[in-house]
């Protein structure tokens, strides 16, 4: 049984857009039961907020964008994770701008600054959502499946071998819970590629990306200073799934395996868990016969992708 949970007071985080090179400034708010997490624009009082939710989503461009025409706001996923892990529920967070500041690249700073004011347990449950039974995307080799699970784990598995010999093939499992998250995948950074900068820029992507706030590798090695991990890099993507995942809007449990995915890959997943949520709420049961047919689906395409 879990409650639904909000902060203690307001939190302010200020820093560079990755993407759009501007200061931003982001306040989190506490926020009454069943709100959700709400973003909103700084001193406008006549909007109502976006939701943190899949029906919210603008676009997948290198980062996640949720909004509305009237207001947007990109590059939440590393926010996110950090309010999945920390299973905070209800949160207003107003941004005087359209992207949230990267910080330095991991969730580390929104992880210290939550433990530092502290949690507040509300008086109401919160929603919890199991995988009931195998789901899948899967595109040129690359995929990312959802099986049932008692437990909320990750593995995932990256390959960058074509790109930097620093990074390689990495894989990672964890079993996600708080201090799990604190310890070993909050700190580990966005990354990138020497060669790939001046294509995202061109695309108005990176504008405001430096070593102080990402991992920069070339062909054969890494320009920052030094890892935080020897596999930051699938650190790294573990977290931004986490983030991609709770726009499903419920507390999750299953265990999501992940190869060479990213994020338009976990919204696709996230639009089909949501589907999935949706009938069951009009249907409240799922058959027996459901759940076998589905489980004769994922071994054949496990015999497919050759996986055990």
């Amino acid at each position: 049984m879990f409650f639904q949970n909000t902060i203690n007071k307001r939190i302010e985080l200020k820093g560079i857009g990755i993407h759009s090179g501007k200061t931003v400034s982001t306040y989190l708010v506490p926020a009454p039961v069943d709100t959700g997490i709400v973003f909103l624009p700084y001193r406008k009082n006549d909007f109502s907020g976006i939701n943190a939710k899949i029906e919210n989503l603008l676009h997948v461009k290198n980062a996640i964008t949720i909004g509305t025409n009237d207001f947007s706001i990109q590059t939440i996923e590393h926010f996110m994770a950090a309010f999945s892990a920390y299973d905070i529920t209800n949160l207003y967070i107003l941004v005087d701008g359209q992207e949230l500041p990267i910080l330095d690249g991991s969730a580390l700073e929104i992880v210290r600054s939550i433990e530092q004011v502290g949690i507040h347990v509300q008086n109401a449950f919160c929603d919890i959502y199991y995988i009931p039974y195998p789901l899948w995307i899967e595109k040129e080799g690359r995929y990312l499946i959802a099986l049932p699970s008692d437990d909320f784990k990750i593995t995932y598995t990256i390959d960058f071998s074509s790109k930097s010999d620093a990074v390689g093939i990495q894989t990672a499992h964890y079993n996600i819970n708080k201090d799990l998250f604190k310890k070993s995948i909050a700190p580990a950074r966005t990354f990138g590629f020497l060669e790939d900068i001046e294509q995202l820029k061109s695309r108005n992507l990176a504008l405001g990306g430096s070593l102080e706030n990402a991992l920069v590798f070339t062909k054969s090695n890494l320009m920052n200073d030094a890892l935080r991990f020897n596999n930051e890099c699938v650190r790294h993507k573990i977290l931004d799934l986490i983030g991609d995942l709770s726009l499903v809007g419920y507390k999750l449990k299953g265990h999501f395996i992940a190869h060479k995915a990213g994020h338009f890959m976990d919204m696709e997943l996230v639009k089909k868990i949501n589907k999935v949520i949706t009938k069951n709420k009009r249907s409240r049961n799922i058959s027996r016969n459901l759940r076998k047919r589905k489980e004769i689906e994922f071994k054949k395409f496990r015999d497919k992708m050759n996986l055990e």
